[in-house]
């Protein structure tokens, strides 16, 4: 049997990324058959913590960080690991001269191979800035909460998400639909992913607003709950991914007049916007997902 591979991430313990063979460290964890707490951030100090958990101190190590934390509170020691190490990168649409950051990072603690996890429209200028393998897979190790859409969706375009102030594209659309009221439109913010996708599973149709170059945990959490969803932007925010892009329940506009004439054709034909088949996100199994991003 393999050894569990390891995800190195700086949350609390995930229920939704839980799967076989996968094992979360962290600083907030707070331990368990599934999950190990590492109080200091290095390497030799996670090795200590899982061999007094009595587990193996070797395997792949999954380190999911953004260019946030890589200044903030980098992992240290990377060297020690006795491994394949896999740097999971997200945000870099966030924050001042990101790849600078994590071009800086890996000087320093070296990684095998980059994953990124939703700027898959990215991944020509990360490749440029670094000297190992650097693959989009999306949505990577992920997994989200499932609903059972309702037989009769509220016929409203929906908007779940937060409208402050590092939103400001988001909010700025959100306040135009409302002004304008040429179409039925909800906002709601939630408290957690099952319930936004019991919001998701209770509508016709879900608007999602990704910032800069960002595929959003969004676009796959409406998938999972089995809406059909119009992305306000750019098709390339998929990247080479392109099946994601032309999925039959993801529509696409780039003006707030092109989202109303969408929206409003869409709702003229309530029985065939129900009818649209909505799959769920392409998820990887956890060896898949690890061959492809260690490729050479």
């Amino acid at each position: 049997m393999p050894d569990p591979a390891l995800l190195f991430h700086y949350r609390k313990f995930q229920p939704f990324w839980k799967q076989t063979g996968l094992i979360q460290v962290g600083p907030r964890l707070t331990g368990g058959s599934s999950s190990v707490q590492v109080r200091t951030l290095g390497v030799q100090r996670l090795q200590a913590s899982l061999a007094h958990g009595g587990m193996l101190a070797r395997g792949v190590l999954l380190h999911y960080t953004d260019p946030f934390l890589l200044r903030a509170q980098p992992l240290r020691g990377l060297l020690h690991w006795c491994g394949p190490r896999l740097l999971v990168c997200g945000d870099l649409h966030h924050g001042e001269r990101p790849l600078d950051a994590l071009a800086a990072y890996l000087e320093a603690e070296p990684h095998d191979a980059v994953l990124l996890t939703f700027n898959p429209a990215m991944l020509s200028a990360v490749r440029q800035r670094l000297r190992v393998p650097v693959r989009a897979l999306p949505p990577t190790f992920f997994r989200y909460p499932a609903a059972e859409r309702v037989p009769q969706p509220r016929l409203e375009l929906l908007h779940v998400g937060s409208l402050g102030p590092h939103h400001p594209r988001r909010r700025e659309l959100v306040r135009a639909l409302q002004a304008r009221g040429r179409v039925p439109f909800c906002h709601a913010t939630t408290s957690s992913p099952e319930e936004a996708a019991a919001l998701y599973a209770q509508h016709a149709l879900v608007l999602n607003v990704p910032l800069n170059h960002d595929l959003n945990h969004r676009f796959f959490e409406v998938m999972a709950a089995g809406a059909p969803q119009v992305v306000f932007g750019d098709p390339g925010l998929v990247g080479d991914h392109r099946h994601l892009a032309e999925r039959p329940d993801v529509f696409w506009a780039s003006t707030v007049e092109e989202l109303e004439a969408l929206v409003l054709r869409l709702f003229a034909e309530p029985a065939r916007l129900r009818a649209i088949p909505v799959a769920p996100p392409p998820y990887w199994e956890l060896k898949d997902l690890l061959k492809a991003a260690f490729a050479p």
